[in-house]
């Protein structure tokens, strides 16, 4: 045998056994066994060993994946130990998809207001007999209980993103919350109210400072709040509204006033609702280490007589994934809106999924 040949076959010994670590067929083995010219052979063990070699899987780099690859939206904004946010993120920007980074598409439902069950909810007082200037205390069947449940639902959805071009976005926002009469066996336990909120936003992103504060967010707002009753619960009012929202790493500041739509007298369950319920709102939010969140609501009339409006203390703290604790402290007027003008204090105790930011 002539080393020439010697070469050839042991190329060839090579190339079965290749084929056999790579499990090739017995059909394609068959037929490079049936060639003749060596080369030729060789040659027909090589393709079918290139044939099963392993692919590579290709990657990409973290940076070059856009935000909602994999079925995730962009990364969540984590505070490092100084309590700044990593990598310049922004919680305003995050929730609102203000840049490519966060943008998810349109009509996707994200969190808008906390969505919360409180299994207790203990109030200092209870409105027995609820009435407006134009709606009269109606015969209530029994007492209300101080103690209750009550839960939030609220959701928004973005209906047109980068309007006419623009970075603006069109949001459609939902809010339901209801106070549930759980422990009133007397009433047969009955919802007490349940207050209905949709709105549409045009949001628009900033960029201006002011008492150290960033501006990142302009929205204009119309609201429809309503109880959906019949006289003579019903309560219901329009409104349009501007926020613009501020930060500084993990504080958040959000200034919200409204022009209430006049209504026909006839029509009007409520005509005095902005005395008590008032004509602004502001919200100022925390997020510490470790998810902890604070936030403190305040409402006011911008006068001094009736100096009226409404304060709200949350704390949300971890428990597990998602769920958060959630305690909520209300005092003032507005409440709900069976409640706009009626004053009382609760306190109540649940858990929280998702929040303002």
């Amino acid at each position: 045998m002539s080393s020439v040949e010697a070469g050839r076959l042991i190329a060839v010994l090579i190339g079965a056994t290749s084929l056999a670590a790579y499990a090739q067929s017995p059909e394609d083995l068959e037929r490079c066994r049936t060639i003749a010219d060596a080369a030729a052979r060789l040659a027909c063990y090589d393709a079918a060993a290139s044939a099963t070699q392993p692919k590579s899987p290709v990657t990409v780099p973290e940076a070059a994946r856009p935000a909602g690859a994999e079925g995730r939206s962009a990364p969540a904004a984590q505070l490092d130990p100084t309590g700044t946010l990593e990598g310049g993120q922004s919680l305003i920007a995050q929730r609102w998809e203000l840049e490519d980074r966060y943008k998810a598409g349109t009509f996707r439902f994200t969190f808008y207001r906390p969505n919360y069950i409180l299994p207790i909810v203990y109030s200092s007082n209870v409105n027995d007999r609820p009435q407006t200037p134009t709606q009269p205390a109606p015969v209530l069947p029994g007492s209300l209980d101080e103690a209750e449940a009550e839960f939030q639902l609220s959701f928004k959805m973005k209906l047109w993103e980068n309007m006419f071009g623009s970075l603006s976005d069109l949001w459609l926002g939902y809010t339901q919350k209801s106070s549930w009469q759980v422990y009133n066996e007397e009433l047969s336990r009955p919802f007490r109210e349940t207050n209905y909120e949709p709105e549409l936003i045009w949001s628009m992103p900033t960029n201006y400072e002011v008492l150290g504060l960033k501006g990142r967010l302009l929205t204009l707002g119309l609201v429809h709040q309503s109880n959906g009753r019949g006289d003579p619960l019903s309560r219901s009012w329009n409104r349009v509204y501007a926020m613009a929202a501020l930060e500084r790493g993990p504080f958040v500041l959000q200034v919200k006033p409204w022009y209430r739509f006049s209504e026909s007298d006839s029509k009007d369950d409520n005509p005095d609702i902005k005395d008590y319920i008032g004509s602004a709102e502001f919200l100022a939010f925390y997020k510490w280490q470790e998810q902890l969140i604070t936030t403190l609501r305040l409402r006011t009339t911008f006068k001094s007589d009736p100096s009226w409006g409404s304060a709200q203390f949350d704390v949300r703290f971890p428990i597990t994934g998602d769920f958060r604790g959630y305690l909520q402290v209300f005092s003032g007027y507005g409440e709900s809106l069976i409640d706009y003008n009626f004053r009382k204090t609760s306190i109540g105790l649940g858990v929280s999924m998702g929040t303002w930011y």
